[in-house]
């Protein structure tokens, strides 16, 4: 960290502020490296500490998974395996992602809400227990609505990027909704990521063309970035790195400080502080 590399003393109470520039903090996969400054008392004891370039971490997320639970998935294992594998794959603790799991088919149940965990090993443990729920349809825009409406509004965080996805194995029952609730996603600023499972239609020899078409519908623009479809259940284990690297690749490069940038604004910094 480079303490005191800065070091600025106050006379008139015998404190003085050290200075980390090198001072660096997670954020995902990545370090960045922001700096931070502490005033100390004259009985050595930290009164202030301040880090100026601090700022919030891009992986800064709530993410949402509508999950199909209708009776035409199968076997449930591997969906649930898929969901292990991609929640294990996020950087969820405090300040970074959080995430939400709702599943439905007739109806929708609320498997965690977004503030229910707050670390990697808490969800997969959770994901663990989830059970196929069934149901003779399947209510993808009720799912969606109930996600907009619920999931991203118990626990969600003022600022924090919404992602959405949805995984389906058919057409929706609900479809004449679907246009409604995806136009109030739009207007919340929900990322959505949509996965096409077509184990049914394949098992069955049946035309996917208009499943596809309403699931790419669902999807965020551009489809080839946020759209994508499986043979079947068991496929959908290699889709877990593209997916994770296209929610990542939300994150950009805002808030990076280059750290050569770092010292000068912390030698300022210090003669503020000292002076306070």
């Amino acid at each position: 960290m480079r303490l005191g590399m800065s070091l600025v003393t106050n006379p008139k109470d015998n404190s003085f502020v050290a200075c980390s520039p090198l001072w660096s903090h997670e954020c995902g996969s990545s370090y960045y490296t922001t700096g931070m400054c502490s005033r100390v008392n004259s009985n050595f004891r930290f009164s202030r500490i301040v880090a100026p370039a601090l700022q919030r971490c891009p992986t800064f997320m709530d993410i949402v998974i509508v999950l199909d639970g209708s009776n035409s998935i199968y076997p449930w294992v591997e969906v649930q395996g898929f969901l292990i594998s991609i929640l294990q794959k996020f950087y969820i603790a405090p300040g970074q992602i959080q995430v939400g799991v709702l599943q439905y088919g007739e109806d929708v149940v609320h498997e965690f809400h977004l503030n229910d965990f707050r670390s990697v090993t808490e969800v997969v443990e959770a994901a663990k227990s989830i059970e196929q729920r069934g149901g003779t349809e399947t209510r993808t825009a009720l799912g969606i609505e109930k996600a907009c409406t619920e999931a991203f509004q118990h626990g969600g965080r003022k600022g924090a990027k919404k992602v959405m996805i949805v995984i389906t194995d058919g057409e929706s029952h609900d479809n004449q909704d679907l246009e409604r609730v995806i136009e109030c996603s739009e207007k919340d600023n929900i990322t959505r990521y949509a996965v096409a499972v077509l184990g049914y239609y394949n098992r069955r020899g049946i035309n996917p063309e208009a499943f596809l078409n309403e699931i790419k519908f669902i999807a965020s623009d551009p489809d080839e970035k946020h759209f994508f479809n499986v043979t079947d259940e068991a496929a959908l284990k290699d889709i877990v790195d593209a997916l994770g690297e296209r929610i990542f690749s939300l994150e950009g490069v805002e808030g990076i400080l280059g750290w050569m940038a770092v010292g000068p604004l912390h030698l300022r910094l210090a003669i503020d502080i000292v002076n306070v």
